[in-house]
């Protein structure tokens, strides 16, 4: 397993050009992150970018950890699908206000392809292989 400034990769992820860990979600996406700091309140920042192929289709650094959290494995899993959550919201899955600073290419991406990549980030149903487990670490995929 690849590890990066001691944190191990999960099983299917590697280390992108950019030197950060990232999640190839299916074909077409890669899903970058790394801790960036702290916010005021102690918690983890992360730095996350979303491609389809080779256009990034998001990129920021507004998400953080829970209080407490460590840079972990569990802790980059468990980041990977907060932000994937985020990231396939649609329109009518929450205010209408949320959608207002997208851009047409990430209104358009949204439209084509946020419901099949939202099973990725379920709790409860492995997007690859369908179990009971969170997709961003399946093994049972190679």
């Amino acid at each position: 397993m690849a590890a990066l400034d001691g944190i191990t990769l999960p099983p299917r992820w590697r280390i992108t050009s950019r030197l950060l860990a990232g999640w190839p979600i299916d074909e077409d996406h890669l899903l970058e992150l790394w801790p960036h700091g702290r916010d005021e309140d102690g918690r983890i920042r992360w730095l996350y970018r979303l491609s389809h192929r080779t256009q990034a289709i998001f990129s920021a650094s507004d998400i953080s950890s829970p209080a407490g959290a460590t840079p972990s494995t569990d802790t980059l899993i468990s980041t990977a699908r907060t932000v994937l959550s985020f990231l396939t919201l649609r329109p009518g899955d929450t205010d209408a206000e949320y959608f207002e600073h997208y851009t047409r290419a990430q209104r358009d991406w949204c439209e084509s392809y946020a419901e099949e990549l939202s099973l990725y980030a379920l709790d409860d149903v492995c997007g690859y292989c369908g179990e009971g487990h969170a997709s961003p670490g399946c093994g049972s995929v190679r």
